[in-house]
Order: C-alpha cells, then structure tokens, then sequence
C-alpha cells in the first residue's frame, strides 16, 4: 500500500490523538513531518503511531507521540516495529506521550513512569 493510502485511513485515529495532545500541530503538519522524515509512521490495519527521534548528550530515544485506533495491534505489532527501529538508530529508550490510560496499558510491556508532564492553559 502507498504512504497516501495509509495515510488516509489513518489519519481519524492521528487526528484524535492530535485532539488529545492538544492540538499543537494539524494533520498536515504531521505528514509534511514524516514525509520530510523529521517522524516516523507506522500504519496497522486498524491503528498507527507517530514517533520522532530526541538527542541528548547522554542519549538517543524514540519519543512515541501520537498513537490511535485499536489497543491490541497498538501494543502487539506496531511497538515492537517502532522498537525495533529505535534500536537500529541508535535509541537507549522508548518514551510515549500520553494519557494515564497508556502507563496502565504498556505496563506489562516494559513501560513505568519516569516523570509526569503537567499543563496550563495561558
């Protein structure tokens, strides 16, 4: 399948999760990102995620940022392949953004809280 046809159907559950970080690109933005190859995309059938990479002095991490549609394939299939491609590039660590809702669901997978992020609105 091309990048537009995935990039199609799964830009509802991308949106929903821009919804959810509070709107602080569009759409476009994102794939104009991860055409540029400034992000990472990973389709499923029946979700997808967005990851850019971060570099520290002390480290390389994957920073999973936007992520939607079902759970399963989420924690199953497309984690392991974005895993998978952090350690290629060089990544010491896996860090999502995200609702508490991800912390109870990645936990068995390897995930625990490093710190909370906190927000007001100006």
């Amino acid at each position: 399948m091309s990048f537009e046809a995935d990039w199609a159907r799964c830009a509802p559950w991308i949106d929903a999760a821009l919804a959810h970080a509070g709107r602080t690109h569009g759409l476009s933005d994102v794939k104009a990102m991860i055409l540029a190859g400034d992000a990472g995309f990973w389709p499923g059938r029946g979700a997808a995620l967005v990851a850019t990479t971060e570099d520290d002095p002390g480290e390389r991490r994957l920073l999973i940022w936007l992520a939607g549609g079902e759970l399963s394939e989420l924690r199953t299939e497309l984690l392991p392949q974005a895993e998978a491609w952090a350690r290629a590039c060089g990544c010491r660590r896996v860090l999502i953004i995200g609702r508490p809702g991800w912390e109870r669901a990645l936990k068995r997978h390897g995930f625990a809280p490093l710190a909370r992020l906190i927000a007001k609105e100006l």
